[in-house]
Parts: structure tokens; sequence; C-alpha cells
């Protein structure tokens, strides 16, 4: 048995990015991530203690966010899930995180991390 949450496209406001005109304001960075929860049992109590609060996890990811100092999407990511696997039973995550219209010709470049 395999219990999962996700979250799909959490828009998150962030400054990052290699080149400067990127980090000069706030921009947009959508964030999916899916959780294999270490709890397998069934969800037939209808208890939050079986499960993790999708609320808290997008929590975790505006507070790194508005933290962030670093440039690079990859490093982003690793103290996302680091943070998200300290505070939550997960027992495997993968996140995806995806810019908007950075380069000419695509609708988003980005990372996945699984870990």
């Amino acid at each position: 048995m395999n219990n999962q949450i996700f979250i799909t496209n959490l828009m998150v406001p962030i400054i990052i990015g290699v080149p400067e005109w990127e980090r000069a304001i706030k921009q947009n960075i959508f964030v999916d991530v899916l959780i294999d929860l270490k709890n397998n049992s069934t969800f037939e109590n209808d208890s939050l203690t079986d499960t993790i609060d999708y609320a808290q996890v997008a929590d975790v990811i505006r507070l790194e966010a508005s933290e962030n100092n670093k440039i690079l999407l990859e490093t982003f990511g690793e103290a996302v899930i680091k943070k998200l696997m300290e505070k939550f039973p997960i027992k495997s995550i993968q996140l995806k995180i995806s810019k908007k219209k950075i380069l000419a010709d695509t609708d988003f470049v980005g990372v996945v991390l699984s870990r």
C-alpha cells in the first residue's frame, strides 16, 4: 500500500536566477510536490494524524522562498526538500520547480528532484 499527497502549481514569489535581470525583482515560480507518506495505513479513520496537512507543506515552501538567497533552482529545491523531510513523516518526495518564459520558445524551464 502506498499513500501520497500532492500539490500542483503552487505559485510562489521568489528572487532567484543567474542573470542579474532575473534577480532584480521577484518572479513567480510554480511548485509541484508529490509526497509518499511514511504511514501506509489506510485513511479510513478520517484523521489528520495519518497524513500531512497540505497548507503546512505550502507554508514551508513559501517561507523557504521568502528567505531564499540562492541563485539556482537546484539548490533552492534541495533546501525545500530538506525542510520538508525534517518537518513531516515523508517516505519519499518528488519536487518540481518551474519558471515561466525564461527561454525564448518555451513555456517553462525547471528542475525535478526526487529523494
